[in-house]
């Protein structure tokens, strides 16, 4: 189901950006400090908790030298009203860098055409999975990018569609609480074996257990580590 062709939110509490240059098919984490901004490449170390429970669609603006200007709603509600022609499709979410990419929590957004397509895409395979992974989010990486071409003539552009992958999946971490300060539900607590009816003998506890061989730990566990 795709995210894009899909109450208004215009503020919040500001929160770092991952840039998705499609132009390029590159990503950079944008780190502020007084001398402003300044991208750093992370397309080749990129990995991130995307938090999909909270994806937002709706309308866009990007303007030179300005903060952007979102009217958002949470995907599968009406989509708000496009202020102006200027406000284009688009969509926003929270990611979780790994460690080896700044190790905090960002902002993804983008209106690009190729940039919805890969979200778009990535969206549906979380929807396939995320009952067989239920309480965690997925740990995703940057698999590719593909060419997108369009215009004509000297209009002829290129814009390189990322291709996202699932790679593993995460609890929810502790910096992306659900919306509310409400905590992701805990799994439900097995019930308690039921006992014999007791038939006056005397019951022998079972042998313990063989020893199970040391578990090693999988590249999936790793992966989760870096996002506890």
């Amino acid at each position: 189901m795709a995210l894009v062709n899909v109450s208004t939110n215009t503020g919040g509490d500001f929160v770092p950006i991952v840039k998705y240059d499609a132009r390029a098919g590159r990503l950079f984490r944008v780190d502020k400090d007084e001398t402003g901004s300044n991208p750093v490449d992370i397309t080749r170390a990129f990995r991130a908790v995307f938090d999909f429970e909270q994806v937002e669609v709706g309308w866009i603006l990007f303007s030179a030298g300005g903060a952007p200007d979102f009217r958002m709603a949470p995907f599968g509600q009406p989509l708000p009203e496009r202020p102006t022609a200027d406000y284009k499709q688009g969509v926003r979410l929270r990611i979780k860098l790994s460690p080896a990419c700044g190790g905090d929590v960002r902002e993804l957004a983008g209106t690009s055409a190729a940039f919805p397509r890969g979200i778009n895409a990535l969206h549906d395979e979380w929807m396939t999975q995320a009952k067989l992974n239920a309480g965690k989010l997925p740990i995703v990486s940057l698999e590719d990018t593909l060419p997108v071409e369009s215009g004509a003539g000297a209009k002829r552009s290129t814009n390189y569609q990322p291709v996202f992958r699932i790679v593993g999946w995460a609890p929810r971490p502790a910096d992306m609480p659900l919306a509310n300060g409400h905590a992701a539900p805990a799994p439900a607590a097995r019930p308690a074996a039921a006992r014999p009816p007791s038939n006056g003998s005397t019951v022998v506890a079972p042998p313990p257990p063989a020893a199970k061989p040391a578990a090693v730990a999988s590249i999936e566990d790793t992966m989760t580590d870096d996002f506890g």
